[in-house]
């Protein structure tokens, strides 16, 4: 298989290294885009901040740490991302919807410092992520695709990423590749391929193909053997979706696009 970049990713806790050791020895990977996320419950071992940090440092550039957003803190907390070394922010449920104007100084600064924004967007698994203390409330209704286009209306050198594809609000995902050039998709999770069949060939009104608008990622957890097969699978899957699905459209010609080269060509504006 051809190597690919993860840039939707988690880790586990108490991390096997001599697994990490083999994937970074294995060349599959190129890189992979690393989500702190504590809203998560216990019963899903996600890495602390320090323990996502000492990985981006044991494989500099190979795993890429972004740092949860505590919307509550406001823009303070994202200069603290920064000084402690994340390159890149992620964002889920927030109190708020993501385009509440209280909510424009934590952009304003993400932009100043040069920070990616992954905001995950649409449904969200039943349960599992509830952390009461420092999420807002379970459901989709504050994370519509949509809401992206306001703060890119409003920060046009901010880097936005959808994480996941906005399901069940797709369409809102097309309007934003159309309209705003800073936005981009990483396709993980929930994935609607028709949709994908039918619109990876679509333009947006600068000319760019949709193609090299989006990017794979898996939505996984590093740092464990189970874990990391299912990573292999998911990219071999896609891999084949553009190979076979593909061949008779003229996206199926630009697989590494879509499985790497998008997402190591925005990489070089944010590292």
């Amino acid at each position: 298989m051809q190597p690919f970049v993860d840039t939707h990713a988690h880790m586990i806790r108490n991390v096997d290294w001599q697994l990490m050791d083999e994937i970074a020895e294995s060349g599959i990977l190129k890189q992979a885009w690393i989500m702190h996320c504590p809203i998560v419950s216990d019963n899903i071992p996600f890495a602390e901040e320090d323990e996502v940090l000492l990985c981006a440092k044991r494989y500099p550039g190979m795993y890429v740490p972004f740092g949860f957003i505590d919307f509550r803190k406001g823009p303070d907390e994202v200069e603290r991302l920064k000084e402690k070394g994340f390159t890149g922010l992620k964002a889920i449920t927030p109190p708020k919807a993501y385009d509440d104007e209280s909510y424009f100084p934590v952009y304003e600064k993400a932009a100043e410092l040069g920070m990616p924004i992954l905001f995950h967007v649409g449904i969200i698994s039943k349960g599992f992520w509830h952390n009461e203390a420092i999420a807002g409330r379970p459901g989709p209704c504050c994370m519509k695709p949509s809401m992206l286009d306001t703060i890119s209306d409003r920060f046009p050198n901010l880097i936005l990423i959808q994480g996941h594809q906005g399901v069940p609000w797709i369409n809102e995902l097309w309007e934003s590749l159309y309209y705003y050039p800073n936005i981009s998709c990483s396709v993980c999770g929930l994935v609607d391929y028709e949709w994908l069949i039918r619109h990876l060939d679509d333009v947006d009104c600068q000319g760019t193909p949709f193609y090299q608008r989006l990017m794979f990622g898996v939505d996984g957890l590093y740092g464990a053997r189970p874990y990391w097969k299912n990573m292999v699978d998911t990219a071999t899957f896609m891999e084949e979706f553009f190979r076979r699905v593909g061949r008779t459209h003229s996206w199926g010609k630009n697989e590494s696009c879509f499985m790497a080269e998008n997402a190591l060509n925005l990489y070089k504006k944010f590292k």
